[in-house]
């Protein structure tokens, strides 16, 4: 019995630390939504939002957005040259189930790390946009 009311405090602590966080994690989600929101574009819409280590990885209908500390960096999608997956062996692939990892070439490189299900959706969705802006850059060079 007296080992049930010592360890009466700790869970009280427990839950109380457990809803901290949780209610920190929503306040951060609010934030990031709300500055989403403000970099935005007229008609711009927001496809993906792949979470990374360091911040979102965000696919727009025009941009990609990568969340640092200070605001947002944001590629062109028109000045994307190309993408290129890794997969767990360090090999180029083009399959999205086997990357780790996803490079994004334009005037810099910028990596997405997979970390869930969002990076599939959004890996798929950016490299059909690339190879069809490809294409159409093809077709406009050879006319």
């Amino acid at each position: 019995m007296e080992y049930v009311l010592a360890l009466l405090p700790m869970a009280a602590l427990l839950l109380a630390l457990k809803n901290a966080l949780y209610k920190r994690k929503l306040g951060k989600q609010r934030e990031f939504a709300r500055r989403l929101e403000t970099v935005l574009l007229p008609r711009e819409t927001v496809k993906v939002i792949c979470p990374q280590k360091k911040g979102n990885a965000v696919l727009t209908s025009k941009r990609v957005l990568f969340e640092t500390k200070t605001g947002f960096t944001a590629v062109n999608i028109k000045e994307i040259r190309r993408t290129q997956g890794l997969s767990e062996e360090g090999k180029k692939t083009t399959s999205v189930p086997k990357m780790v990892s996803l490079t994004i070439k334009a005037g810099e490189e910028y990596t997405i790390v997979n970390t869930g299900e969002e990076f599939t959706d959004l890996a798929k969705q950016l490299a059909a946009k690339v190879k069809k802006q490809n294409e159409k850059k093809k077709k406009k060079a050879l006319s």
